[in-house]
């Protein structure tokens, strides 16, 4: 068993020398192994072990005594433990969650509470193979994808998995070879939890067909965890490609067809459960919707989870947070110079300072460049622009359209309004009242994000440039 685990903890890089490991032992068969089989390897990992108990507050007196035997045994051994006392059912009451999710949650933030004191750079929990087949099953059984179908992987983050390369099998057959007691949880032969149904009526069956089930189990899932690896980094590839911000969402162009069925729906999946804020509620069914919004016409909308809508646009899907925007408070630098107008908020520009509008996310820097800009080349970015400074007129202004503004769009002074520029250039209608427009006395200067007007671009008889940059919001540059 000991060399079992330490190939399968040398294979997947668990630990490091020298590093302190913070054991999670609840007291029953599984911790108690994971303690036992780190004690006998720490020396030849190198590491240094310390240990941490959780007891809950669910099953009274026999909770308590887990607790004194975990502190028992790691006196024995001369590990330093800390024992956490918590209200699980309680808090899981008043925060809406189940049981078993409170206890979980409670369970983790102390873990990670006692590996802040001890100093300890990884967590070991007690999963093994049986847990990790019972948990693929559980998610298939519920309508899981590729994600689910990974089971319990043997490193997430700071907690690692040493003994998922063991059945429970040969974990209580270590015990008794090595005359080791443990806990006896009751509630594990309870049939009102799903998992225990799984365990206690499913996997037997399982085992009939084949006494090797929960290790192929097991296998499939660690096949399935380096597959879903792939996805992940070919929906990393697509979303760079594909997706863009907006003012409170995201856009995704058409092109996302283009690429395999599992990386369009791993996309739509990763950008409703990040504007979601969560993936809990994020179903196949959501996921299906959102791509066939595809093939539908402008303007069909699809409400969300966690309020996330979204819109078939031009070129795509719009999706958006159907919360307000948050109202707009004092940045720092210079103030917030800004009145209010029929039409909205108005922001005036300062002349090299900088402006914050938090509303929009935005930080913009001004300068003005004299005489040592001719030898430097025009910037071709879409968030920082070189306006010829004295082809402005009055004070600059910050705001989102009016019913009649324009740019001019030749140097004979042709004009075109914004609402057709806007039709033109195929911007999505939900976009068009929340760009900003960057204005003099007379017309737009520069919609933030597209086109300048012709009429202040720099030329050659320039004399002064202003130069502006803008930070934050939808830049991505």
């Amino acid at each position: 068993m000991q060399k079992k685990v330490l190939d399968f903890m040398e294979e997947c890089h668990m630990v490091e020398k020298g590093e302190k490991i913070l054991a999670a032992v609840s007291g029953g068969a599984d911790s108690v192994c994971l303690l036992s089989v780190l004690l006998a390897l720490q020396e030849e990992l190198g590491i240094l072990l310390c240990a941490v108990h959780v007891e809950h507050g669910i099953r009274g007196e026999d909770s308590e005594k887990d607790a004194l035997f975990v502190e028992n045994l790691c006196k024995r051994h001369g590990i330093p433990c800390k024992i956490y006392h918590c209200q699980a059912a309680s808090y899981a009451r008043e925060h809406k969650m189940t049981l078993e999710e409170g206890a979980r949650y409670l369970r983790y933030h102390f873990f990670e509470q006692a590996a802040k004191e001890f100093g300890a750079g990884k967590v070991a929990v007690a999963h093994n193979q049986n847990d990790c087949a019972e948990t693929v099953l559980f998610h298939l059984v519920r309508g899981a994808g590729l994600k689910g179908m990974c089971g319990i992987l043997p490193v997430r983050g700071k907690v690692i998995r040493p003994l998922l390369c063991a059945g429970r099998d040969e974990i209580e057959s270590y015990l008794a070879l090595k005359g080791q007691g443990f806990c006896q949880d009751k509630t594990n032969a309870e049939l009102d939890y799903t998992r225990n149904k799984l365990r206690h009526q499913v996997f037997p069956v399982l085992g009939e067909v084949n006494g090797q089930a929960v290790a192929h189990i097991s296998q499939a899932a660690a096949l399935a965890a380096q597959a879903m690896e792939l996805v992940g980094d070919a929906t990393k590839t697509a979303e760079k490609k594909y997706v863009s911000k907006t003012g409170r969402g995201l856009f995704m162009l058409s092109g996302i067809l283009e690429e395999k069925a599992i990386v369009q729906k791993s996309l739509a999946h990763k950008l409703l459960a990040g504007l979601s804020g969560s993936s809990r509620d994020i179903s196949g069914l959501h996921v299906q919707q959102l791509l066939g919004l595809f093939g539908k016409q402008a303007g069909k909308r699809l409400d969300f989870p966690y309020g996330v809508s979204a819109e078939r646009v031009y070129g795509g899907v719009l999706l958006e947070l159907k919360a307000a925007a948050p109202k707009i408070q004092k940045g720092a630098g210079a103030a917030e110079d800004r009145a209010k107008g029929q039409d909205g908020e108005v922001w005036e520009l300062p002349v090299g300072g900088d402006l914050e509008i938090s509303q929009y996310g935005y930080a913009i820097r001004t300068k003005i460049l004299e005489n040592n800009f001719q030898f430097e080349e025009i910037p071709k970015k879409m968030y920082t622009k070189w306006l010829d400074y004295d082809k402005i007129k009055g004070t600059m202004q910050l705001r989102t359209r009016r019913e009649k503004d324009y740019f001019v769009i030749s140097q004979d002074g042709r004009r075109k309004k914004l609402k057709k520029y806007f039709i033109d250039e195929k911007i999505p209608r939900q976009e068009r009242g929340k760009t900003l427009l960057l204005v003099d006395r007379d017309h737009i200067v520069w919609a933030i994000g597209h086109r300048i007007s012709e009429d202040v671009k720099v030329t050659k008889d320039t004399r002064r440039i202003l130069e502006i940059q803008v930070y934050g919001g939808a830049v991505y540059e």
